[in-house]
């Protein structure tokens, strides 16, 4: 994948497996490095679909325990 990623294409397992590994570079990436910064960006990125994808999990539940 690049830093194009579209997070969206990826199912929640996907999904899963990259923030994963991308958390694992940036422990082993010099903070302030660019390369650092520029992976932070997309693992924020890639944080917003997670969230994303809560939200309408959640909004979803609460619809059929009504």
């Amino acid at each position: 994948m690049s830093d194009s990623d579209d997070f969206k294409e990826l199912d929640d397992s996907a999904l899963l497996s990259r923030r994963a590994e991308m958390r694992a570079e940036l422990e082993r990436l010099p903070t302030g490095s660019q390369g650092h910064a520029a992976l932070a960006a997309l693992y924020d990125q890639s944080t917003e679909e997670v969230n994303a994808r809560a939200t309408k999990a959640w909004a979803q539940a609460g619809r059929m325990n009504r």
